[in-house]
């Protein structure tokens, strides 16, 4: 098939090479700026459009004039899309063959709009879905759903390995889907209806939403803390003034009987550079943590009595 790239994220990127080994023919790429998370920036795909002498364009509308000659000039196809920048309209669509494919962290029709997988994990859901799906014109993730893959999430799933994930099971996705197109175009997994009482909408998530609220249960804040992780900017709470982020935590099981104001730690263990935290309901393990331009260290190394507290 002939493929025109749009969109942006790590995911995407190596799609490319996905695509290009099975065969097919990659006749552009469209991106945006990158968000402050992802490992591939806009230059990163400027140069590999470079290095495969292909055209390049980097813009937030679709509709600019230069967006629209060059897809009237290319007659791809079918469009490949990751975290485009914006809804695409039916006339877009109607540029390509069989329209515009996209990869969706959500099971379709649930799940839509931004930041799915972190609230997913903030949600105590079981899993997340990626759903590979046509788009439709102006409506935001539902449409024609032809490939699902799923990642189970459990206490020790944190949103860095969602994303580890995607980075392999994205491009295989999208591998899957073509090959399914060509053999069939009408293929159908499901039809995921933006109308259906089981769709809701996921809106973004800012970095000042990681701001942990210590009266919140265990489980809440884990959940917090697992969905803020690496690559984003991180859940934080205060230590002497100053905000202290924390990138790993685990719920305790101590046991200890005990009246505290939440927020105050309850105990240092300094071979294993942890400390515990008492919350509105049970205990959280800190494991690694940043504190004034220090990054990733032991918590015990900074908090050495419980004399104080968090927040």
């Amino acid at each position: 098939m002939k493929v025109v790239i749009i969109g942006r994220t790590e995911f995407l990127y190596h799609t490319i090479s996905a695509l290009e080994e099975m065969g097919h023919t990659i006749l552009g790429i469209i991106t945006a700026k990158a968000a402050p998370e992802y490992k591939i920036k806009e230059t990163d795909f400027g140069a590999l459009a470079q290095k495969r002498c292909i055209p390049f364009i980097c813009c937030n509308n679709l509709k600019e004039k230069e967006v629209s000659q060059f897809l009237e000039k290319m007659q791809a196809d079918i469009g490949v899309s990751v975290n485009w920048v914006s809804l695409v309209d039916q006339e877009m669509i109607q540029k390509f063959r069989y329209g515009i494919l996209n990869a969706h962290f959500g099971d379709l029709p649930k799940y839509r709009g931004n930041a799915c997988p972190n609230w997913a994990i903030i949600n105590g859901e079981k899993e997340v879905t990626l759903s590979i799906h046509f788009m439709e014109g102006g409506q935001l993730d539902c449409g024609r759903v032809v490939v699902q893959d799923k990642i189970h999430l459990d206490e020790q799933t944190y949103i860095e390995d969602v994303y580890h994930w995607a980075e392999q099971v994205i491009p295989k996705a999208y591998q899957s889907a073509l090959e399914k197109l060509e053999q069939n175009p009408d293929v159908l997994l499901k039809y995921a209806d933006p109308k259906s009482e089981d769709s809701f909408r996921c809106y973004p998530r800012c970095p000042e939403d990681g701001l942990i609220d210590w009266e919140k249960s265990a489980v809440e804040i884990h959940r917090l803390i697992r969905a803020s992780s690496k690559p984003f900017a991180g859940a934080f709470t205060y230590w002497c003034g100053k905000p202290l982020k924390i990138w790993r935590a685990s719920l305790s099981q101590d046991g200890e009987r005990y009246f505290a104001v939440p927020g105050q730690v309850s105990s240092i263990n300094k071979e294993e550079g942890s400390i515990d935290v008492i919350t509105g309901e049970g205990k959280l393990t800190l494991s690694s943590i940043s504190y004034d331009e220090k990054e990733d260290i032991p918590p015990a190394k900074l908090i050495r009595s419980i004399r104080k507290r968090l927040g």
